[in-house]
C-alpha cells in the first residue's frame, strides 16, 4: 500500500481548486463527505486539517470537482497514515509518521547503548585501579627487602602514583612537578637529592607501608587542595600539632 504525505494533500487543494472531497476509514465507511458549495479553497483545508487534527489512522480521501459524487465522477484518490497532533508530539524530531511502538522501541535501543557505554567505562577503571593496587604492593615489598637506599623505591612509589592521577607528572607543594619516573631516576644519579627531597621521599615510603589505601588518600587530599583550600589549610594546621 502507497501512503501519500498529507502535506501534499493540501498543495493539490491549492494548485488544483479541490474544494470537494470525502474521507474513507481502512474498513470503506465514510468518515467525512464535504459537499458544501459555499466553501472555498481555504474552507476545504480548513475543513481537511480540522478532520485529521481530531482522528487518527488509516485513510482514503477523495477530490472531485463536482459537489455530486455518483460511480461516474471521477475521483482523485489518494490514501494517507493520519496521526494526532499529541502523537506527533510525542515523536519529537523523528519522523511525523513514526508510530509510538517505533518510537518505544529507538527509546529502549538508545538506553541500552547508554548502559552500554557506562559498563564499559566502569571496567575500564576498575582495571586501572587494580593496576595500580598492584603497584603499590609491589613497592611495599621492595620496601621490606630495601637496603637503606631508596632512590629506587621512590621511583617506583612515583609510577604508581603517578598513575592514580591519570597524567605525566606528580605536584609537589615547594617543589614545583616531578618528572616522569624514568626522567626522575636519571637526574637522582646525576644529582645529589637535597635534604627537602630526601624528607619527601622517606615520607612517602613511610605512608605507603603503613596505609594500606595510601593512593586514594593522597589523591583526596590532593582534591581537597584545590576544592577547598581553607579546610585543607586547616588541616595542615592541626596535623602541626601532633
Amino acid at each position: 500500500m502507497n501512503l501519500t504525505n498529507i502535506k501534499y494533500l493540501y498543495d493539490l487543494i491549492d494548485k488544483d481548486s479541490f474544494v470537494y472531497f470525502t474521507i474513507y476509514d481502512s474498513k470503506g465507511s465514510i468518515m467525512r463527505d464535504q459537499c458544501n458549495e459555499a466553501y472555498s479553497v481555504s474552507d476545504a483545508k480548513e475543513d481537511l486539517e480540522q478532520f485529521l487534527g481530531n482522528n487518527s489512522g488509516i485513510f482514503r480521501v477523495e477530490f472531485r470537482k463536482t459537489k455530486g459524487n455518483s460511480p461516474t465522477t471521477k475521483n482523485y484518490s489518494f490514501t494517507i497514515d493520519n496521526q494526532m497532533k499529541e502523537q506527533r508530539e510525542d515523536v519529537g524530531m523523528g519522523s511525523p509518521f513514526m508510530g509510538s511502538d517505533q518510537s518505544s522501541i529507538i527509546a529502549a535501543k538508545d538506553e541500552k547503548i547508554d548502559n552500554l557505554r557506562n559498563q564499559i567505562l566502569a571496567d575500564s577503571m576498575a582495571n586501572m585501579n587494580r593496576i595500580h593496587e598492584l603497584q603499590i604492593e609491589s613497592v611495599k615489598r621492595e620496601f621490606k627487602n630495601s637496603d637503606g637506599n631508596n632512590d629506587a623505591l621512590i621511583q617506583a612509589a612515583m609510577s604508581a602514583i603517578t598513575g592514580m592521577f591519570g597524567g605525566q607528572s606528580i605536584g609537589v607543594s615547594g617543589l614545583g612537578s616531578v618528572e616522569a619516573p624514568t626522567e626522575i631516576l636519571t637526574k637522582t644519579n646525576e644529582t645529589r637529592m637535597t635534604d627537602t627531597n630526601k624528607i619527601i621521599n622517606s615520607s612517602v615510603v613511610r605512608l605507603i607501608s603503613n596505609d594500606p589505601n595510601f593512593a586514594e588518600h593522597i589523591q583526596a587530599l590532593a582534591n581537597l587542595s584545590e576544592s577547598n583550600p581553607l579546610v585543607y589549610n586547616m588541616a595542615i594546621v592541626k596535623l602541626k600539632d601532633f
